[in-house]
């Protein structure tokens, strides 16, 4: 099995050798001679991919997700050895896993009013939950949401975080004071 690029690859009519072994491959975090660093993509480059991950469906999907990972253009893209793409590819997968469930466990709510929010028609806030986020942090910093969206994923989910905490120890707070 040669080491064939990426483009080479993709017009192979049946690779089931490559991809039994290259599946294989340990988790690697170097493309194109660029490494991908969540914390510090924008916020919403992070968001947007995990948009992305799961509606990937061909090569250009592929292709537009690691150009703004790995920030490499398509021909470097298309240059790269195919065992550096397999073991990026589960590094990337891996790392976007891992953030997702970190921002489920952190950012999760458990009150005992979500049915009541629930009620309200927090349905139709779905649609705006990547910038949501944003908002809420604009009105608290006075910012406009989507410059905050261009700062550092990790600078912006480390805020959430500490204003999710706060918001619920006020709440606490309130519920003992009033109670």
């Amino acid at each position: 099995m040669k080491n064939i690029t990426l483009k080479h690859y993709t017009r192979l009519r049946d690779t089931l050798e490559y991809d039994l072994i290259l599946e294989h491959l340990k988790p690697k975090n170097n493309f194109g001679g660029k490494q991908m660093n969540i914390h510090t993509m924008p916020y919403a480059n992070v968001k947007y991919c995990i948009r992305l991950l799961p509606k990937i469906s061909d090569w250009n999907g592929v292709l537009q997700l690691f150009e703004i990972c790995f920030d490499i253009d398509e021909k470097t893209f298309w240059k790269a050895p195919i065992t550096d793409f397999f073991a990026v590819r589960k590094f990337v997968t891996e790392e976007f896993a891992r953030i997702i469930a970190t921002e489920n466990k952190l950012l999760a709510t458990l009150s005992t009013d979500s049915h009541l929010w629930d009620m309200a028609g927090a349905d139709k806030l779905k649609p705006y939950s990547d910038t949501l986020p944003l908002l809420q942090l604009g009105k608290q910093f006075g910012q406009y949401p989507f410059d905050l969206g261009r700062k550092p994923y990790g600078e912006i989910f480390s805020l959430l975080a500490q204003t999710k905490a706060q918001n619920e120890v006020e709440n606490e707070y309130r519920k003992l004071v009033s109670g």
